[in-house]
């Protein structure tokens, strides 16, 4: 892939957390490429925290939709809109 500005790429509306991102290390050393689902994940730290669960999803649902799932996934936190 030729190097682009990030004003020139297409938008994704729909990322997938296995899609790939460049993430730069702190003091420039290096770019390497990581998963969504990986970076979602370093914003849930659940480290030394007992029965703690790592949240992975946050989803905008409306009550109706809610109360209609058949079940719930303690690592994701429903917005009820």
């Amino acid at each position: 892939m030729a190097d682009k500005k990030i004003s020139e790429l297409t938008g994704n509306t729909a990322p997938e957390s296995t899609d790939i991102a460049p993430v730069t290390r702190a003091n420039g050393s290096a770019t390497n490429k990581v998963t969504l689902g990986l970076i979602a994940q370093l914003f849930s730290d659940n480290t030394d925290i007992t029965n703690a669960v790592r949240i992975t999803n946050i989803v905008s649902i409306s009550q109706i939709n809610y109360d209609a799932l058949s079940s719930y996934d303690a690592a994701t936190i429903y917005i009820i809109s």
